[in-house]
Formats: C-alpha cells, structure tokens, sequence
C-alpha cells in the first residue's frame, strides 16, 4: 500500500513536467526558425484565405459571407532593394476542391477573386509575360505546404505549415514508466532541414528573378 501512494504521488508530482515538455514538432519548429533566421528570414505567425471552406464556414450565424484563414507561419525574405514597379500581389495555392472564386494562373497556382486590388496588380504583372511565367516556375518548386506567396515592392513571403512528416508528437505518446526517452535535439543547420532547403533555394530563385524583371531603386 505504501508504495502505491508513493508512485501516486510521483505520478501527480511528474505528469504536469511531462506534459509541458516540448513535442518533437515543437523541437523541430523552433530548430526551423532559428536557422531561416541565420539565413535572412524573418518568421512570424500569420494567416492566409483558405480556398476550399464548407458552406458553414462562409456563412455567419447571421447570414452575412465571411472567408475563414488557414492559421500558418510567414517567411518572409528582404529584397535589399525597393522595386517601386512592382504591385503587392498574393500568388495562392489551390486546393484540389476550392470553394472561393479563384483565377488559376499555372498548376495549381492562382489569385483569389475577393479583392479588387489583387485583380488591378494580376494586371500589372501580367503585362510582363516573361516575368510572369518565370515566376510560377519558381512556384512549382516550393514545399507543397507553403499555401501562398506574397511579392512585394521590398519583399517575397512565403506563408508555410511548416509540416514535418517524420516528426511525431511526444504529447500524443505513453508515458515512459520514470522518464520519458532522451529526445534528439532540435535541428541546427540547413542541411539538417531538407524541406528548409528547398523552400530557401525556391525563395531566392524568385527574389532574383522578380528583382531581375521588375527594375529596382535603392528606397
């Protein structure tokens, strides 16, 4: 009896610390943004529209439209230089299913038809073909959870999940009987982020190419 209370009693004593030690994916996220960091980005949490909600997600108790967003984190990379000729524009990706207006401009890459602004700088990057089409090319070589890309006149963004297909959440797991199993540590360098590496060499292939064809002056 007396050591069943004392394994009671270090059971309540240790649950609360195992449960607020960081999960694989919190190891691993915090690894990601502290070497794109080192690399130039600056990361913050931000949002972006979804393109396929349900029809409950659209309509408000009321009855008034509104566009639910897909909770994701910003990567956003400075261009060093102002490019006064070019339009804010918000490149997204579409979803097999969308449910929002869209234009679809190559693959599954398009803008979202809910602000006219948008429209007026598709314009406006579209009378640049050759800009335009390297552009999307680039886009195909991003992760395919990075749900949108922003250009603007001072820089590119890419608006990610940030998945890790490989991690798993410790959160989620047994408990081991005295101590959870030694975790790896979080990920240093860019070589130990593969998905990292794909998504920088895609967004400096496009800050080079936007910067090459949209004309740039020092702001």
């Amino acid at each position: 009896m007396e050591w069943f209370i004392i394994f009671l009693a270090l059971g309540v004593a240790i649950g609360p610390i195992l449960y607020l030690m960081p999960s694989d994916r919190d190891r691993y996220i915090t690894g990601l943004r502290a070497v794109a960091s080192r690399q130039g980005y600056t990361v913050q949490l931000d949002k972006v529209l979804k393109l396929d909600p349900s029809d409950e997600e659209r309509v408000t108790a009321g009855g008034g439209v509104r566009y639910p967003m897909v909770s994701c984190a910003r990567y956003q990379l400075p261009l060093g230089v102002t490019l006064n000729n070019l339009l804010p524009l918000t490149l997204l990706r579409i979803p097999p299913q969308p449910s929002v207006s869209i234009e679809r401009l190559l693959g599954d890459w398009g803008i979202a038809l809910v602000d006219p602004a948008q429209q007026k700088a598709l314009a406006h990057w579209r009378a640049n073909p050759s800009a335009a089409s390297e552009t999307l090319t680039v886009l195909q070589q991003l992760p395919l959870d990075v749900l949108a890309v922003q250009l603007d006149k001072r820089f590119v963004a890419a608006f990610w999940l940030e998945k890790n297909p490989s991690a798993q959440n410790s959160k989620a797991q047994p408990l081991a009987l005295f101590w959870p199993n030694k975790k790896p540590k979080a990920p240093a360098t860019l070589a130990e982020l593969p998905r990292l590496k794909t998504l920088d060499d895609a967004m400096k292939a496009l800050l080079n190419v936007v910067k090459k064809h949209w004309g740039v002056s020092h702001g």
